[in-house]
């Protein structure tokens, strides 16, 4: 299920990112769009825990070890920011030059997994796939100057 999850979630990043382009154009602030995503999410995950008898242990943190309060919280809060960005850079250049550039965040997680936790999780293919990234994004930022 993880592939179909992906995928369905690039598809949704793809038409969120077209059609909030022309209204980041106009003038819409990159902080309203982060508003309504986070006021939408905080309905649909509320609806959500409540249908699924999950909202009394969601609110109780009772899957959540103090020792990882901290992860939790930092995770949380450098997302929002990672998505406030994302609209911020998407109205002060274009949709389609921001995601090209942000698809780059692969190689953060490989550096942060080892900075934080110590592991290594790439293969020789997934080092590969890494490289074209960055080739990608070199490609990108060299023809925009």
């Amino acid at each position: 299920m993880w592939i179909i999850y992906a995928v369905t979630a690039s598809i949704c990043w793809g038409m969120s990112y077209a059609a909030s382009g022309p209204m980041l154009k106009k003038g819409f602030s990159p902080l309203l769009f982060f508003f309504g995503y986070s006021l939408l999410a905080l309905i649909g995950a509320t609806i959500s825990l409540i249908t699924s008898g999950k909202l009394s242990s969601a609110l109780k943190f009772t899957c959540l070890e103090r020792s990882d309060a901290g992860w939790f919280l930092f995770s949380v809060m450098i997302g929002a920011l990672g998505a406030y960005l994302t609209y911020a850079a998407m109205g002060a250049k274009n949709p389609t030059l921001a995601s090209l550039i942000e698809i780059s965040y692969p190689l953060f997680v490989v550096l942060f997994t080892w900075v934080f936790f110590r592991e290594v999780q790439l293969s020789l293919m997934t080092l590969c796939g890494g490289i074209l990234v960055l080739t990608g994004v070199a490609v990108i930022l060299v023809g925009e100057h």
